[in-house]
């Protein structure tokens, strides 16, 4: 055991040794002042050669068998000592920086792309089945929308969903009513198996925003109001039709509304003069309760990505350019809840609603229209293809208006 015990303190003895004598082999050598010559500098106008320094220590772990060493070492010195100028005499650049657009849209308008430019805006909605000599259903629709720059930093704004540094942002209010009744909007009474007569009225807050590069386009929606008799829907039809539609008596009662909704398109191909995409959306809320998804496209001549005036998210290249395309989307909706036929999740005074398996859980849209935008204004027209939303109901079909002014 002792021996043992004198082997182990041998062995740590000699690692101590060979320890210091690494540490005495590593210490820095002490190089006298004028030893290390001056490398020479080549003098150029204006600017003045570094200064040569004195080195007072170099650290070295090389073995010195000639004489000799080599080293390492770093220098700093500030510009004042290079530049023989004052600050005060150094002319500033300005410049702006933006999103460059390929060359086939610059060359196209010539435009450079500037986040969150977004002008006082006003766009119109106006649905109604009448375009199509319908008159039910989903009979009118009135949107209006109001983009105003300090919207887009607003509390509310941060809830939406939106890229954080978009290429284009817009932020804005707006207020929403629908009307719906069934196929016969004079009835007396109750059609049974047949759409309830309904109305909501909503105000809300939206953001939109493009990413240019990634070719994607979003918008979310928090929407605010009710459903039932206070939205005036009722009011509103009676004034359009010549015999009174007595049967808002029945219609879906008063319950409140919040809803929240989520439109995406990212585009697959992408030109000045043809587009192809994929489109997501969701509503989540008392209101609607699905969630869709389809393709979409258009032709003609416009700035890919972006829908809408030029002078809405552009510098002016001094031009007023036209934008006009053809379009045509198709969306499958996937339905868990629909307000507007079932009442809201807490109504029990409604006297007429359907009931869940009444409900078409799977429901077909597609659109084509044309859109035309000239310096500050535009217009869409768009008609609207639906399947059946119910087990017994029919097709339906509707039309749009659009018109857009910037200020």
């Amino acid at each position: 055991m002792h021996k043992l015990l004198h082997i182990v303190i041998f062995v740590l003895a000699l690692a101590l040794f060979f320890s210091c004598s690494q540490e005495e082999n590593g210490r820095s050598r002490q190089v006298p002042e004028g030893q290390v010559k001056n490398h020479a500098l080549s003098k150029t106008a204006g600017v003045t050669p570094l200064l040569p320094k004195n080195i007072k220590a170099v650290n070295t772990n090389e073995k010195n068998t000639s004489g000799t060493f080599t080293y390492t070492t770093t220098y700093h010195q500030k510009i004042g000592e290079v530049v023989q100028e004052s600050v005060a005499s150094i002319t500033p650049k300005t410049t702006t920086i933006g999103y460059q657009p390929d060359r086939g849209m610059r060359t196209t308008y010539g435009t450079e792309i500037t986040a969150e430019a977004s002008p006082f805006s006003l766009r119109i909605i106006f649905d109604n089945d009448i375009f199509d000599n319908t008159d039910y259903y989903y009979t009118n629709g009135a949107r209006m929308e109001l983009v105003f720059p300090f919207a887009y930093h607003s509390p509310v704004n941060k809830i939406l969903a939106g890229f954080r540094e978009p290429d284009i942002g817009f932020g804005g209010f707006s207020i929403t009513q629908n009307i719906y009744t069934p196929i016969n909007p004079e009835a007396t009474g109750i059609e049974y198996g047949d759409r309830p007569f309904a109305g909501y009225m909503t105000i809300g807050q939206f953001r939109e925003s493009y990413s240019l590069k990634r070719r994607i386009y979003m918008k979310s929606v928090l929407d605010l109001g009710v459903l039932g008799p206070a939205s005036l829907g009722g009011t509103v039809q009676s004034t359009v039709h010549y015999l009174e539609p007595t049967g808002w008596a029945y219609q879906i009662q008063n319950s409140f509304v919040i809803n929240y909704f989520f439109h995406i398109e990212k585009s697959f191909l992408s030109s000045p003069y043809f587009e192809f995409g994929a489109v997501g959306e969701v509503h989540a809320g008392t209101l609607y309760d699905k969630i869709g998804g389809g393709l979409n496209f258009r032709v003609g001549h416009f700035m890919p990505v972006y829908k809408g005036p030029l002078t809405a998210c552009c510098a002016s290249s001094g031009k007023r350019e036209w934008q006009y395309w053809f379009f045509m989307t198709g969306i499958t909706d996937f339905v868990g809840w629909d307000a507007t036929m079932q009442g809201s999740f807490f109504d029990q005074k409604s006297p007429y609603v359907l009931q869940g398996d009444e409900i078409n859980r799977a429901v077909f849209r597609a659109s084509a229209g044309v859109a035309v935008y000239y310096h500050r204004f535009g217009l869409e027209l768009e008609n609207f293809y639906l399947t059946s939303e119910f087990k017994s109901g029919r097709p339906f079909k509707y039309g749009r208006i659009k018109m857009v002014a910037n200020f």
